[in-house]
């Protein structure tokens, strides 16, 4: 989702007038659920076939103050994957990631840069590629106030609307839902004749807390892609896919200070 420019000379007063934006403080030390349920529908001539996946855990988020953004670290205490499709299922071995760190710097509206990031071992790798999870791990953002119904967009096709508030107990929340929908149509590798054509449309909904950040959210993605092809012939590749990301937000660990 770093897909949007971020102005942040007037965060600080933006941040008075009530503008949610991520702060360090709200991530000092917190912990997320994740999970994800992907779904793969392809063909290729009269050849059809559906993969799913599933992956379920618990993340770990630490950060330090810094301006305009403030750096971060992550990690998977738990995580567990499973693929499956034409050849069977597969569940790869986690444990050479858990404990690796991604380490970059988050800007008030979502927008993430990574300088390291874990070791993804090769078997996991092959079924969920993890390397830039943190790119796009926190919902974006709206740079202006927006009261219920209101609605913001930027240049590049993000649209962040305000729903009603909620509560939970004594804590109230706002909500928002973001939309950034894209399309490309680039060579599918370098020196390549065939083109890869692919929209996508990502939308989710987003629960904020004015003390704590985000608490809880959800989110879809769509990804509908066709590989053209050559020149030298060949039958051309259509697929889509189809992921529910769901996160909340649960109670740190007694040892995070």
């Amino acid at each position: 989702m770093a897909r949007f420019l971020v102005l942040c000379a007037l965060c600080p007063v933006l941040w008075m007038q009530g503008v949610p934006g991520y702060q360090a403080e709200f991530l000092r030390c917190a912990a997320f659920v994740e999970e994800v349920r992907t779904t793969v529908d392809a063909r290729r001539g009269l050849e059809s076939w559906q993969e799913r996946g599933m992956r379920r855990g618990l993340l770990q988020v630490r950060s330090a103050a810094g301006s305009p953004g403030f750096a971060f670290e992550a990690w998977y205490d738990s995580l567990a994957v499973e693929y499956s499709g034409p050849v069977g299922t597969v569940t790869p071995d986690t444990d050479g990631l858990i404990g690796g760190r991604w380490r970059g710097t988050l800007l008030p509206y979502g927008e993430a840069s990574l300088g390291d990031r874990p070791f993804i071992p090769p078997d996991l790798m092959h079924v969920s590629d993890l390397s830039d999870q943190m790119l796009d791990f926190f919902p974006p953002l709206a740079t202006i106030a927006l009261a219920p119904g209101g609605r913001w967009t930027d240049s590049l096709g993000l649209v962040v609307e305000r729903l009603r508030d909620s509560a939970a107990g004594p804590e109230r929340f706002q909500r928002f839902r973001w939309r950034i929908t894209s399309q490309s149509g680039t060579p599918a590798a370098v020196d390549s004749a065939v083109r890869l054509r692919q929209e996508i449309e990502d939308e989710g909904t987003l629960a904020w807390s004015g003390s704590r950040g985000p608490v809880s959210w959800r989110r879809e993605i769509a990804v509908s892609a066709r590989v053209g092809a050559s020149r030298r012939g060949g039958t051309p590749t259509e697929g889509r896919v189809k992921q529910l990301v769901t996160v909340r937000r649960v109670t740190n660990p007694a040892d995070c200070q």
